[in-house]
């Protein structure tokens, strides 16, 4: 048996066939294989990440026992279910386990079609050809294809996922009800998912499942209820944010719970709200914020970028003041020749967040609306603000421990506090990082580590005098520790006392 020890030698010898390669050849080690082909009947194919988080939103959708009930709740009510026989009517269980186990049988690659048919344009969808072994997955994809969710799904990772889990919950529904009311069509249904074509009446059969009242009425039931969390959706969040849900859909929190769990009506009202709450908080707080930052920042003296730019191409308006003192004749000269200096802050901060118990309490400042803002509100709001004017590096949250948590503004916005607090584990992690860092907290500890690197914003009822004498005397004769009360910035003496 020859040897070839030289990989470049072995490769030549495959071009030129004197090496049975096993890969072209159709009776070879691969030759009945194709790699890249998948079960999916339309294409573009799904990145395998896309791919988990919509496995993701529809797995937690349909296996969530609220949801199976609300459905089942439904199916008790209808003259099909009263019919049964007392010994044949499934209990919520029951019914709950039969959905489960139809949705494992249902071929995996349907959600991935369904969600393809709500994201993607008509003319950028390529499908496989049909054949009697596909026919009734292609019904079922031509049942949900709807032109009108389509408008506002397109382009959307995240309302295309929530309309086809609830489609995905219509399949099951109806498959589910029917191993009840009609078993043997129900069977037939499945087993023609599954590729067999052994049954002529296909047709009847797939009429039965989506035509009648019971069909249509929960058909426009679970797609209304798509249209309307996605139109919550639209009007309290952007574009932005709502890919941020759907990239976080598979993200753990710390109760091991996903985020695609908490998808649903509620979740979305509660995000939407508190993001809407803390801008409403950025509005109330604008000055507030504004001269904290304005200390914070300017204290640890961020290196700054300066450009000139014509005067009419700038972001930078306050030129117009220089524009409107010169003579007419001298606007209409030198127009184009105008430039105004733009100056940036470069390089960012960190920030930490007290999340200690007692930040739940009233910072001493109310929204627009007149109602109290949590010291809590308050440090998100900031935060908030920092990262709209691109500031922000990373967040830490801290109680007793100290934890890197997610910068985006949704996690920003679901930030709660309850716990102890410990400030020297904060200096000590500050310490380890490159970048300076803000310390938003009420104090309520004490701390013998200073640090230039730390900027302390004390909420209402902070208490420094409870740090070490030395470590509060250098932070107060840096400049390095204010108290804010709700209405103004103070700044704390040598003793660690506010001044009044």
């Amino acid at each position: 048996m020859t040897k070839y020890k030289n990989v470049y030698t072995i490769l030549e010898k495959v071009k030129k066939g004197q090496i049975d390669s096993h890969y072209k050849d159709q009776q070879g080690l691969f030759g009945k294989l194709n790699f890249y082909k998948k079960p999916d009947l339309i294409k573009p194919y799904i990145h395998y990440i896309d791919q988990d988080k919509i496995d993701e939103i529809v797995d937690r959708y349909i296996c969530n026992d609220q949801n199976v009930q609300s459905e089942f709740s439904h199916f008790i009510k209808t003259t099909s279910f009263k019919s049964l026989d007392d010994t044949k009517k499934p209990d919520l269980k029951a019914f709950g386990n039969k959905l489960r186990e139809n949705y494992k049988n249902m071929p995996e690659h349907l959600k991935y079609d369904v969600f393809k048919l709500f994201y993607n344009k008509m003319d950028k969808l390529e499908f496989e050809e049909r054949t009697d072994n596909n026919k009734v997955r292609y019904k079922f994809l031509e049942h949900a294809n709807n032109p009108v969710a389509k408008i506002m799904t397109e382009g959307s990772n995240l309302k295309s996922a929530i309309f086809a889990r609830n489609m995905m919950m219509y399949y099951l529904m109806r498959l589910t009800e029917m191993d009840y009311v009609d078993p043997n069509t129900s069977e037939d249904i499945k087993q023609s998912l599954n590729g067999s074509n052994e049954f002529d009446d296909q047709d009847e059969n797939l009429s039965k499942m989506f035509d009648d009242k019971r069909g249509k009425s929960m058909m426009e039931r679970l797609m209304q209820d798509a249209q309307d969390t996605c139109k919550q959706l639209d009007d309290a969040l952007d574009q932005e944010v709502q890919e941020q849900l759907f990239d976080e859909a598979d993200r753990k929190d710390s109760s091991g719970e996903s985020m695609a769990s908490k998808l649903d009506t509620d979740f979305i009202k509660k995000v939407t709200a508190d993001i809407s709450k803390m801008r409403l908080n950025m509005g109330s707080l604008k000055e507030k914020i504004k001269k904290l930052l304005d200390k914070s920042v300017s204290y640890f003296s961020s290196k700054k970028t300066t450009t000139e730019e014509d005067l009419f191409n700038s972001d930078n308006i306050a030129g117009l003041e220089d524009f409107v003192l010169l003579h007419p004749k001298l606007r209409k000269i030198f127009a184009e020749d105008l430039t105004v200096k733009d100056t940036k802050s470069i390089g960012k901060i960190d920030i930490y967040i007290d999340v200690s118990g007692s930040m739940n309490e009233y910072c001493g400042v109310r929204d627009l609306e007149g109602r109290e803002l949590t010291k809590i509100q308050f440090a998100k709001s900031i935060t908030a603000k920092m990262k709209e004017l691109d500031l922000l590096n990373e967040v830490y949250l801290f109680d007793t421990r100290v934890k890197k948590y997610k910068s985006d503004i949704i996690s920003i916005s679901m930030i709660g506090g309850n716990g102890g607090t410990s400030l020297n584990n904060v200096l000590f992690s500050i310490n380890s990082k490159p970048s300076n860092a803000i310390v938003l907290t009420d104090a309520e500890d004490h701390c013998n580590i200073y640090s230039e690197k730390a900027f302390f914003i004390g909420v209402k009822g902070s208490r420094f005098n409870h740090f070490t004498k030395d470590v509060v005397k250098n932070y107060s004769e840096n400049g390095q520790i204010v108290v804010f009360d709700g209405e103004k910035i103070y700044k704390v003496d040598t003793a660690g006392n506010t001044v009044k």
